[in-house]
């Protein structure tokens, strides 16, 4: 579900930042990561940055460090409650195109990213940091360069249900018709990671079409709609 904010959620490390589990957590976290990657590629045990405490009323976010097992683990088991939190931004063409991209596990998303400690500066932290550096490691694009983004501005909240995340949401306009962002992102493939299989440039109407599935993302129809029905994005 999407929240609409105005100000940048106050996002707080806990004390202490590190997510400790007791030695049978560990056993369990552990035989359902097996589980979870056998037959797999593409799946790293990496450090995660979970949501441990969400307070709307003062619009702030507590967050400490974990391990992505422990994500899977909390998806089907109770006893360890761990919530990702991402940036991602969606962003249209000139020409009145949004770009929806298919990642390197198959599933339909948009641009960004869960963020990553570096993400965190002087103990606090700043979507910016993170959305800056996707857009670097996905598109080659930078955030704070006119000729490739005319604009851009956190919109939305994403919190639970459906899905374990929150996310911070922005909504932006590139400077490039479809046709030029799709001659850009092919010269740029030598440059970036492999996180993006295919680029694709949606009206409205294709994404509201689109067959999701469990693993796409959850909150794109919702997004559309409410960008859609605003008047020009405000």
């Amino acid at each position: 579900m999407l929240i609409r904010i105005d100000d940048i959620p106050t996002i707080k490390k806990k004390i202490p930042f590190e997510i400790k589990l007791s030695s049978e957590q560990e056993i369990k976290v552990q035989k359902s990561w097996n589980s979870f990657i056998k037959g797999k590629d593409g799946f790293w045990d990496g450090e995660l940055i979970s949501v441990t405490n969400f307070d709307l009323d003062n619009n702030t976010i507590e967050i400490g460090k974990t391990k992505f097992s422990c994500l899977i683990y909390s998806k089907n088991n109770n006893d360890l409650d761990v919530r990702s939190l991402f940036v991602s931004v969606l962003f249209k063409t000139i020409d009145d195109k949004y770009v929806v991209v298919k990642n390197n596990h198959g599933r339909i998303n948009i641009i960004g990213g869960i963020i990553e400690e570096s993400d965190i500066e002087y103990e606090a932290f700043n979507p910016e940091v993170c959305l800056k550096r996707e857009l670097s490691e996905e598109m080659n694009l930078d955030l704070y360069n006119p000729e490739h983004i005319k604009m851009y501005k956190m919109k939305y909240l994403k919190i639970p249900n459906p899905g374990r995340n929150y996310g911070i949401v922005y909504i932006g306009i590139l400077n490039f018709s479809s046709y030029e962002l799709i001659n850009y992102y092919n010269n740029q493939r030598g440059k970036i990671d492999n996180e993006i299989i295919e680029l694709k440039l949606l009206s409205k109407e294709e994404i509201i079409t689109l067959n999701l599935d469990n693993e796409d993302i959850s909150y794109l129809k919702e997004l559309i709609n409410f960008e859609c029905n605003t008047k020009e994005g405000n």
